[in-house]
Parts: structure tokens; sequence; C-alpha cells
């Protein structure tokens, strides 16, 4: 087994440098596929690749959207060009808990090829400390992270083009093998929901984004009602951390920067004053565009 990790990038300066090398604890190499960062992403892509020499991979997306399924193509393509016969599916803002480093390997490795790998979906709520943990979407959740690679194994849009939410390729066989049932026993830590700010930024941004490139194909309602879903915090319950989770990872939880400004916010402005306000009628941004042009307009020194 040649185990490849597959990692998609923008603007992470926040987080890439413990979540890439959590992920070069347990795969053999990894390639970033960093999607127009203007931020330090390239730099700390950059110094990851040469305190590893050979293991890491840097390319490039310049395209204006996140095209994700064409993105996954390019990373699964450049991974294949690698040698690799599994890969690990990683964004930048996930990292599996440290618990299972050696379990995963071993998982993966007794792939069949076209066959996946579900694990647990940890939401860390609120802080890099604790994960939610009731009866809500985000709790008990499972998503593929690894699969086996074989004939016809393929990401593409679906047939009308739309390409958001599609991280598993096509052509593995389903079920997805998955060895836990109980998120208490770890999985993947999904660490966009550890910064409230970013949190409302990234799903501002989905909410805008869908109507602009997909008119008409779902209702304005129901774009709001799926992504409203992640500040929904009726009924929350959160769990601490087991303290395995991030033993193996040194200082990586304490170096977070949660609190950088979001990528998101640009866009979110961008597309706010490029097709206006009535555009995005029926959607609850959570006031964040309007407190973005506020600000973009206050002339300089205002305030102070």
């Amino acid at each position: 087994m040649k185990l490849v990790g597959l990692m998609a990038a923008r603007n992470e300066q926040w987080i890439i440098g413990p979540s890439l090398s959590a992920a070069l604890q347990f795969v053999d190499e990894i390639v970033v596929l960093d999607h127009a960062s203007t931020d330090e992403t390239p730099g700390i892509v950059g110094a990851l690749s040469e305190a590893h020499p050979g293991r890491v991979q840097r390319i490039e997306w310049k395209g204006r959207h996140y095209n994700e399924s064409a993105i996954r193509q390019a990373l699964l393509e450049a991974g294949r060009a690698r040698g690799g016969t599994h890969f690990f599916l990683i964004d930048a803002d996930e990292m599996l808990t440290a618990n299972l480093l050696e379990s995963a390997r071993s998982e993966i490795n007794s792939l069949a090829p076209g066959e996946g790998l579900e694990l647990m979906w940890l939401a860390m709520w609120g802080s890099p400390g604790c994960y939610r943990d009731d009866d809500s979407v985000w709790s008990n959740n499972t998503k593929l992270f690894a699969f086996a690679d074989g004939p016809g194994v393929e990401h593409t849009a679906l047939e009308d083009g739309y390409d958001i939410h599609l991280q598993a390729p096509r052509g593995l066989a389903k079920p997805y093998r998955r060895p836990m049932a109980d998120q208490r026993e770890g999985g993947v830590m999904h660490l966009q929901f550890a910064n409230r700010r970013r949190l409302i930024a990234k799903h501002a941004w989905y909410k805008m984004a869908e109507l602009v490139r997909f008119p008409g194909r779902q209702s304005v309602g129901e774009v709001d009602r799926v992504y409203s879903q992640a500040l929904n915090e009726v009924g929350l319950r959160t769990t601490p951390v087991d303290p395995s989770w991030w033993s193996a990872y040194g200082d990586a939880r304490a170096s977070l920067r949660l609190d950088d400004e979001p990528w998101h916010e640009r866009e979110v402005l961008r597309m706010w004053q490029e097709h206006g306000a009535g555009a995005f009628d029926g959607l609850e941004l959570w006031g964040l565009p309007e407190r973005l042009d506020r600000a973009n307009r206050a002339p300089a020194g205002a305030g102070t």
C-alpha cells in the first residue's frame, strides 16, 4: 500500500501547519491543492515540504470558484501520479484523532480495490477541546475519508453541473466500511466549528455562492435551511475530547490561529457588492454582509 493524502486548501494559515503535520504522521505522502491562497498558506506548505523531502507536493488551482469535483479530481490524478494505491481525503480544517494513527493505516490497508472507509466526523464545537454530542445532525456523523483506488473511481459533478459537497468520488462500492459506531472512540476532528466568526462567514458564503452559481436549482428557503443548521444550537450538548486525541500532535492545539480573519468574509462582501442585496433576499446572513459593507465604506480612521 502507498497511502497518499489529498488536501484542498485556501487561505488556511490558521490551521494548515498543524493539520498537515498531523496528516504526515500516518500518510506516506500528501498532495495539497492550493486554491489561490493570498495568505501564508503557500509558505507554510513549502516549509513542511522542505522538512519532509519528497513527501509533500503543492499544486495550484487558479479558478475563481471552488469547483469541488474538478479540484478533487486534480488532487486524485496528482496522487495517482505519485504512485498512490490508497487515498485519504482530508481538508485543511480536519485532523485525525491521534489515538487512531496506527489503526487507521491498518484499516485502509485492508480495503479491496474500490472499497471506501467511513470514519466518525467530529464537530469540534466552540473550541478544539470539545465536540458536539447531542441529537443534532452534527453528532454521531460519519463521512467517507479513505478508499482503495479501483477502475472507474473518479470525481465528477452531478448531471446538472452541481459540484458542491461532493467529496466522495463515484465508482466506489457501497456501503462503505465503518470500523466504529461511537464518536467517543475518535475519528476525524472538524475544526470549522471551533470559531463562531469563521462558522458564520463560511456558511454565509456557502448560501450566497449557491444562489450565484446555481440559480433556481433549489429554493431560497431550502438553501437557507440547509446552511443555517450550522448555527443551530437547540439542545446543544458537548463533551470534552479524550486527551489521547491530541497527545501525539505536540503543541498543535495551542498553535491554531482561531482568530484569523476568514477569507470567506472578503468573498461575502464581493458577492454582496457585485450582485446587490436583492439577489440574496430570503437568506439569513446574520447581518454579515451589511457589517462588512459598512466597514468597507467607512473613512480611514473612523471610530478611532
